[in-house]
């Protein structure tokens, strides 16, 4: 693309289309001067279509937009039988006029360029026309010819070929004088200094410029349409309107996070401009990712997801969802420049993720990383959950620090919070370890899972489910994460006081009933919110005087069957079981095995846990309470939507009351 200062208006749509062609098409160390004045020595000046000054020499070109068959001569020129002007004699006696002055401008010593006419026939946009010369060397060119004729050196006439210097171009810009004020107010719009072509396509252009009312400056970018350079008008009034609704949306989209500010648009009757802020930062797809901490990475994210919800709220969707139209600064600052407003939501949201995934992995935050990867996929719209758990991770702290691999060992100390103290139980993909949190002194557990990718789904839910929610008889979690240098991953909770209750060593009359009551409203609780434990056995119940508590939520899974599911259980039946239905399985059944010696269970198949049950006084369990539970242990058991579990298994409310509850 050749530097091109336009002195003035193009008279007609053939010189319009002209210019823009050269201007398109030669290279950009060519300089395209339009509808410029070659001053005389008397003083009067000669205005010439174009003046071009390129590798070879300065060539005169007149503009014709003759259509038919042309027959040119060295003196007399026809259009379709028609006399015509010979446009190529003009072209050349201004070419002799601007030698002249070039050589009385001269020093001693330098060479003045070549100067030459050169006529360019346009045709109908490069069609119809057919240009037949007398003389095959007249500087005569259609819109085929006429760029090689400019840049190659078989278009010279001169009898010696020399290049042009740069000090010869200087001198002919020089010789037409104040080229350069032209060029600035060529380049200004109104308060906008336009200082770099970014993008050009027919009468779109983006420019990156600079506002400069005096005394200060700021950088923007310039969104231009030249409207005289479509092809049709209907076309112009087509990229008018996108123009205009995209200045109405970002006007909508004010005081939005990531929204660049726009100012109002300009419009002088021959151009339509939107001024945009520059973005702060550089594109996403120069970004780089792994020289940022942690902290940045998350800020970054949460500052991007918090405009994309600002954005949909207000009833748009961002679209525009290219790296290179995404910025980022060293603030982390996040700017989207291209809102399109062309997706639906869940469409937008699955675009933001894949845009942001290769950050949100770098941040090594499992539960971070997989919303980024569901999302990307479209299995999640849960804008709300990423937020606040990005938010909670830069709350709580995340050591940026590179941590050497920890040995799951006495004395070790997970998440730079969690000192393991004692081991408590454990399987070849878990284990459970009491713990001590350092800054709190108080006890905890932390549980360890190996194999991260397997296991996220799981165990991702039931975090952000229980660290939503308080129940007295229910665990409550304290932290969550990935282990450094490995797949494993660690949730660490709060320590339930008490026993499994398979280990308790002296009941009292009436304990096991409460627990019981207890246990099942907080089923009932955790139901009600979607949230089912999947994995109750009598390890994952610890026992004191007065409560009982849950622990272990959706994992320990392996635990959990081996001490009943599986056990028990008709592996068929349970297949096709509810999740809550093998919950309230999984309490009737941890009792019953936790408190019937093992001589009057019988074999352990799924009757064994019914023939257990039987050693029961029926009476003393009340004859409601029995068949429910023998129901329960049988699969026959069915939930009634709205009611409540004591009630379902015919408890009453005074055994509610005298449960502790």
């Amino acid at each position: 693309m050749a530097r091109h200062i336009s002195f003035g208006t193009p008279v007609n749509d053939a010189e319009r289309w002209a210019f823009a062609l050269l201007s398109d098409e030669l290279p950009e160390d060519y300089l395209l001067l339009t509808n410029v004045e070659i001053p005389t020595h008397s003083g009067q000046a000669m205005e010439v279509d174009a003046l071009v000054i390129g590798e070879w020499g300065v060539y005169v070109v007149d503009v014709k937009g003759y259509i038919g068959r042309l027959n040119a001569g060295l003196h007399a020129w026809s259009l379709d039988g028609r006399d015509v002007d010979n446009s190529l004699s003009k072209a050349n006696y201004v070419a002799r006029v601007l030698a002249g002055r070039l050589k009385h401008k001269i020093p001693v010593g330098v060479y003045a360029p070549w100067c030459q006419g050169m006529v360019f026939v346009t045709g109908r946009k490069g069609e119809e026309i057919l240009v037949e010369k007398d003389h095959g060397k007249l500087s005569i060119y259609t819109p085929s010819k006429i760029i090689a004729a400019l840049t190659k050196e078989w278009g010279l006439t001169a009898p010696h070929k020399h290049q042009v210097t740069d000090a010869q171009k200087e001198m002919v810009l020089d010789t037409i004088g104040q080229v350069a004020i032209v060029e600035q107010r060529n380049n200004k719009i109104q308060d906008f200094i336009k200082l770099k072509c970014l993008f050009l396509q027919q009468g779109l252009e983006v420019w990156q410029s600079e506002y400069n009312p005096g005394g200060w400056t700021a950088p923007w970018l310039l969104k231009i349409l030249v409207m005289n350079q479509f092809e049709t008008q209907d076309e112009a009034e087509t990229h008018e309107l996108k123009l205009r609704q995209d200045f109405k949306r970002m006007q909508s989209l004010s005081g939005c996070s990531c929204v660049p500010f726009c100012a109002p648009l300009i419009d002088d009757g021959e151009q339509l401009v939107l001024p945009i802020r520059m973005p702060r930062g550089i594109p996403l797809n120069i970004f780089e990712v792994e020289q940022q901490s942690t902290y940045q990475l998350l800020e970054i994210l949460r500052r991007s997801i918090g405009g994309v919800q600002q954005i949909h709220r207000r009833g748009f969707t961002i679209g525009g969802w290219e790296s290179n139209c995404i910025f980022i600064s060293d603030d982390a600052d996040v700017e989207f420049i291209d809102i399109k407003d062309n997706l639906t939501n869940a469409e937008d949201i699955a675009q933001y993720a894949a845009a942001f995934l290769t950050l949100a992995e770098r941040t090594r935050q499992p539960r971070i990383y997989h919303w980024y990867r569901d999302a990307a996929k479209g299995k999640t719209v849960d804008v709300d959950a990423v937020r606040c758990d990005i938010s909670a991770l830069i709350d709580l702290g995340v050591c940026d620090t590179a941590q050497n691999y920890i040995a799951i060992e006495r004395g070790a100390v997970v998440d730079h919070h969690y000192r393991l103290v004692r081991f408590i139980s454990g399987t070849e993909r878990s284990q459970i370890w009491q713990a001590t949190h350092i800054q709190g002194n108080y006890s905890c557990v932390v549980s360890i899972y190996k194999d991260v990718d397997t296991q996220w789904a799981s165990i991702s839910n039931t975090y952000r489910s229980l660290a939503k929610i308080y129940h007295p008889h229910i665990e409550k979690v304290l932290g969550f994460g990935q282990l450094p240098q490995s797949n494993d991953l660690f949730i660490a909770r709060s320590w339930a006081q008490g026993e499994e209750l398979n280990e308790v060593k002296s009941i009292e009359q009436g304990q096991p009933f409460s627990w019981f009551v207890q246990l099942l409203t907080a089923l009932q609780y955790i139901h009600s919110l979607d949230i089912y434990h999947g994995a109750i056995c009598p390890q994952n119940i610890i026992c004191s005087q007065g409560k009982a508590t849950l622990v272990n939520f959706g994992v320990g899974v392996d635990v959990a069957t081996t001490h009943y599911a599986s056990k028990y259980a008709d592996p068929n039946l349970w297949a096709v079981e509810g999740e809550a239905e093998k919950d309230l399985y999984g309490l009737v059944a941890s009792f019953v095995d936790a408190l019937v010696p093992d001589n009057f269970k019988g074999d352990y198949g799924a009757d064994g846990i019914v023939n257990a049950l039987m050693q029961y006084d029926r009476a003393w369990l009340g004859d409601a309470l029995f068949d429910a539970c023998l129901s329960i242990l049988k699969f026959e058991f069915t939930l009634t939507p709205g009611k409540s579990y004591v009630e379902q298994l015919g408890l009453s409310e005074q055994e509610l009351t005298g449960s502790g509850l």
